[in-house]
C-alpha cells in the first residue's frame, strides 16, 4: 500500500536529492510532518547513498574508568562528589584499566573510555603512560578516549593550548576522540543543564583542532529534555558548519535523554517515535556525515534495528562480556550490557542490510577477523 506524501516533504527532498543543505525551517518541518513513512524512507534513501546496503559495528572495550566529576550537569545521574559519596566513588589505577581491558580477550579494535572531570585521574601524568602501554600490548587496538570537555579540563589543568594538548595525546596513541559533552549548544539551554562544562564554542574549536591534526572524532546531542525543536536544529547546523571548516567526523550520534536519578526527572522519557525521528532528520540535516549511530545501549536494540530505515547505518557495537557502562545505567537505561556481534549480524540482516565489522575509523574487517599472534608483551 502506497502512503500519499505530506505536499510539505516534497521540496524537501528535491533539495536532498540535489545537495542542497537543508535550512533549520526544512528541519522543522521534518520534525513536525505526521508523514513518519515518507520521513523514513527519505532517509534511508539518504543513508544508502552515502553506505549503500552497509551498516557497521565494531568490536569493543568500554571502560569508565572513574565517575568522581566536578562538573555538575543537571541531566547527570553518574557523577559522584567523592566527599560526600566515598561508597559511590570508581577511580581505576591504570593497572586496573589495562587489566579489565585485556579480561576478554585481545580480539576486538576499539577500546572506549570515558570518565569525569576527576582532578586526581584526568591529567597527562596518568594518561600518557597508559595510552602507550596500550599501544605497545594492542597494537592493533584504536583508542577511543575522552571527550571534549575532559581535553578542555586536561588544558586548564596543565596551562596548555589546545594544540599543544591534542599533539601529546596524538603523540602517545590517540586515535579517536569520542562525542560526549556537546549535549545541546544553544547558550541559553546549556546554561541551565550544563553551566560547568565545556561551552559550545570551545566544544567545536577542540574538535576542529582534533582534525587539523589528524585525529578523528564523533559528534553526539542530547535530546528529549528542555530542549527545544529549534535547539535541536541549531546544533545539527552548528554540526554542519563545523564538519565543513574542519572535516573529521565520523559519526553522528542522537543520545536520548534519560531520567532516573537526576534533577530533570520531571522530562520523562523519549518515545520510540521520537526516537526515530530524531534518527531520519539528523540523516538528512548533516548532509557531510557519512554515518549516523543508532547506539543500542541507549535506545535499545529494537528501536536500534528499526532505526536502520530512518536513516542509521551504524549499531555502535559490543562490549567486553565483563565491561560496565555507568552513565546510561546510573540513569535507568534497560538495554543490559553486553551483546554478542553474533546478535548484531542478525539484527542487521533482519533490516535487510549487510553487517560490516569495523574499527573506529570505518576501516573494516570480515567478521571472523582476528589479530595477529604476536609474541606476548608483557603488561
Amino acid at each position: 500500500m502506497a502512503f500519499a506524501m505530506d505536499p510539505a516533504l516534497l521540496p524537501i527532498e528535491r533539495k536532498v536529492e540535489e545537495g542542497i543543505p537543508l535550512s533549520i525551517e526544512d528541519g522543522l518541518t521534518l520534525f513536525r510532518t505526521p508523514d513518519i513513512h515518507n520521513l523514513g524512507r527519505m532517509a534511508r534513501a539518504a543513508k544508502e547513498r552515502k553506505s549503500g546496503k552497509k551498516v557497521f559495528y565494531v568490536l569493543n572495550r568500554y571502560i569508565n574508568s572513574t565517575n568522581v566529576c566536578y562538573a555538575g550537569c543537571k541531566f547527570c545521574s553518574f557523577a559522584v562528589d567523592e566527599f560526600k559519596e566515598q561508597d559511590r566513588v570508581v577511580r581505576m589505577p591504570a593497572d586496573v584499566v589495562m587489566t579489565k581491558a585485556l579480561e576478554t580477550g585481545l580480539n576486538f579494535n576499539q577500546i572506549h573510555i570515558v570518565g569525569g572531570h576527576d582532578p586526581r585521574q584526568l591529567s597527562l601524568d596518568y594518561w600518557l603512560p597508559l595510552m602507550r602501554r596500550f599501544k605497545e600490548r594492542l597494537p592493533h587496538v584504536q583508542l577511543s578516549l575522552f571527550t571534549a570537555a575532559e581535553i578542555e579540563y586536561m588544558c586548564k589543568r596543565h596551562r596548555m593550548s589546545f594544540a599543544d594538548m591534542i599533539a601529546m595525546l596524538k603523540e602517545a596513541g590517540l586515535d579517536n576522540v569520542n562525542g560526549g559533552g556537546a549535549e545541546i549548544f544553544a547558550e541559553e539551554t546549556r546554561k541551565k543543564i550544563c553551566p560547568g562544562k565545556v561551552n559550545s564554542e570551545n566544544w567545536l574549536a577542540i574538535h576542529e583542532e582534533l582534525h587539523r591534526q589528524g585525529v578523528a572524532s564523533n559528534a553526539t546531542m542530547l535530546y528529549g529534555h528542555i530542549e527545544s525543536l529549534e535547539d535541536r536544529l541549531d546544533h545539527l547546523v552548528r554540526l554542519r558548519e563545523s564538519q565543513r571548516r574542519s572535516p573529521g567526523f565520523n559519526a553522528f550520534i542522537p543520545l536520548a535523554f534519560h531520567p532516573d536519578g537526576n534533577e530533570l526527572n520531571d522530562c520523562g522519557w523519549t518515545t520510540g517515535l521520537d526516537d526515530i525521528r530524531m534518527f531520519a532528520v539528523a540523516r538528512l540535516m548533516l548532509d557531510n556525515f557519512d554515518h549516523i549511530k543508532a547506539y543500542w545501549m541507549i535506545q535499545g536494540l529494537k528501536v536500534c534495528q528499526v532505526a536502520l530505515h530512518f536513516g542509521a547505518d551504524d549499531m555502535d557495537g559490543t562490549h567486553g562480556s565483563t565491561d560496565e557502562e555507568m552513565i546510561y545505567h546510573s540513569a535507568g537505561t534497560q538495554s543490559g550490557q553486553y551483546v554478542d556481534d553474533r546478535e548484531f549480524r542478525r539484527l542487521i540482516e533482519q533490516a535487510g542490510y549487510e553487517p560490516v565489522r569495523r574499527n573506529s575509523t570505518y576501516d573494516e574487517f570480515p567478521h571472523d577477523w582476528s589479530p595477529p599472534s604476536p609474541e606476548m608483551v608483557p603488561a
